[in-house]
């Protein structure tokens, strides 16, 4: 009878569990999509080129009506409103002159941007609203052209439609996210689909069939691109427009398609750490880096990996299908060599000479039972080295550092220490004692002492475990 009773409790313990958990499950991945996602959207854009300005009329539709929304304009939209489906002033529930409450749906905004009379090229890159925070999945690009006809227009995005009629050139581009760049130039020019699905050639001759460029067909997630060769503009890059000289050759196109690519695979990236593009670019098409600091960072790579190793680094973070950080590209050193970096990071940081490649011990350091977060263990040719420094205070040790920068005098109770950096002596107790070795290392600008030394010379027991490294007298 009790045994009875017994597997029924277990049996009814076991599914209200595994029904607890599955809800949890549930739960939790209902609140990671929810905090994932975003508000989507789509767009329309309609340009009305006339002969001293273009007429805009920007629909955004898909958003949740009755909601206020923030919007942002570049300085550069004259004449600027926001209109309701009905073609009435939008709504705004507070006194913001930029907060607007989306009707039936949508937010329509109508804007001019003037343009140069004289017949001269032009490119758009900040031409369009845009509302923080909603994630625009596609564009189409509608241009209505009675002004320019005899010209050729080229937007960042695959062009759908074009037809020349008695009046009017009509033009629909339509892309994924959010608008792309905009360029109109007055000579006449032809596209060519190139062998690569997402980039287009607008002119250059013999370039549609390129095949050697077999880097960009490796990579992931490559950006749809309109290859604009002509001498009307100057070379300039856009959001999904490349404007390049109609000299450029096959080497120099590949370069800068690749470098393109990179832009794009760093884009949250700040300007000042653009010598990461360079470097990717470099790696990736087998010419030498353009940047001080990327030509630095190459041969500190080089020097600190192998060739193995730095071939399955690049491989991996080049054909990955997020968009690259430096705190991602150290994860990915981290993930090679199975200590902790922050090569990249720092080096992000720092504007002036590079700061080389160090592993870091990813244990936490416990002396004498007290987690110490200011030792941070470097791994050196698989040595452990502790900063000395940081190490000795938590020992207990009065450290003083001489203003020579290279003598350190350690004291506790009835016992002196004295270092040389660069000496392959110390004196203890006033007695001077010889090595085979300076048992101090200066890496990075710091002092540093390997683990072999710390023990033998001061009597101290380090233990390396799975996740600590404690070290106690």
């Amino acid at each position: 009878m009790w045994k009875s009773i017994l597997l029924v409790l277990i049996a009814m313990t076991t599914f209200i569990g595994g029904m607890l958990l599955w809800q949890w499950k549930a739960y939790s991945k209902q609140n990671d999509l929810n905090s994932e996602s975003s508000e989507r959207a789509i767009q329309e854009i309609t340009v009305y080129s006339n002969e001293k300005e273009l007429q805009i009329s920007q629909k955004i539709s898909g958003l949740m009506s009755g909601k206020e929304y923030k919007v942002s304009k570049p300085d550069s939209l004259f004449r600027w409103s926001c209109k309701d489906k009905k073609g009435k002033p939008c709504d705004s529930g507070d006194e913001n002159p930029y907060t607007f409450k989306a009707n039936q749906n949508e937010l329509v905004f109508e804007y001019t941007i003037p343009v140069q009379t004289n017949g001269s090229a032009f490119l758009l890159n900040e031409w369009v609203t845009s509302i923080p925070d909603l994630v625009i999945t596609s564009s189409s690009i509608e241009i209505i052209d009675n002004a320019r006809r005899g010209g050729t227009w080229i937007a960042g995005a695959p062009i759908k439609g074009f037809k020349e009629m008695d009046l009017i050139d009509y033009y629909y581009f339509e892309g994924i996210g959010n608008a792309s760049s905009l360029y109109w130039q007055p000579k006449p020019i032809q596209m060519k689909q190139s062998n690569m699905e997402k980039v287009f050639y607008y002119g250059g001759q013999g370039l549609e069939n390129m095949n050697h460029i077999q880097e960009m067909k490796r990579l992931k997630g490559i950006p749809f691109v309109s290859v604009v060769f002509t001498d009307q503009y100057r070379e300039e890059n856009g959001k999904g427009i490349m404007i390049v000289s109609p000299k450029t050759n096959e080497d120099e196109l590949n370069q800068k398609l690749i470098n393109y690519y990179f832009e794009k695979k760093f884009k949250d990236i700040s300007s000042d750490q653009n010598w990461i593009i360079d470097v990717f670019t470099s790696y990736t098409t087998n010419q030498a880096a353009k940047t001080a600091k990327g030509k630095a960072i190459i041969e500190e790579l080089g020097n600190k990996l192998s060739e193995e190793e730095l071939n399955s680094f690049f491989k991996k973070a080049s054909e990955s299908s997020e968009i690259l950080t430096l705190k991602q590209l150290d994860h990915y050193l981290s993930e090679l060599k199975g200590w902790k970096s922050k090569f990249f990071v720092s080096n992000g940081e720092s504007t002036e000479s590079i700061i080389p490649l160090y592993f870091y011990d990813f244990r936490k350091v416990i002396v004498s039972g007290k987690e110490e977060k200011d030792i941070e263990v470097v791994i050196e040719q698989d040595k452990r080295l502790f900063p000395f420094v940081q190490t000795m205070k938590a020992l207990g040790y009065d450290v003083q550092i001489l203003s020579d920068k290279e003598t350190i005098l350690l004291a506790k109770g009835s016992n002196s220490y004295r270092f040389f950096l660069n000496r392959n002596i110390f004196i203890y107790n006033e007695e001077d004692y010889g090595l085979l070795e300076s048992p101090l290392l200066n890496v990075n600008g710091n002092i540093y002492m390997n683990k072999e030394w710390i023990e033998t010379l001061f009597k101290v027991n380090i233990e390396v475990g799975n996740e600590e490294i404690n070290i106690s007298l």
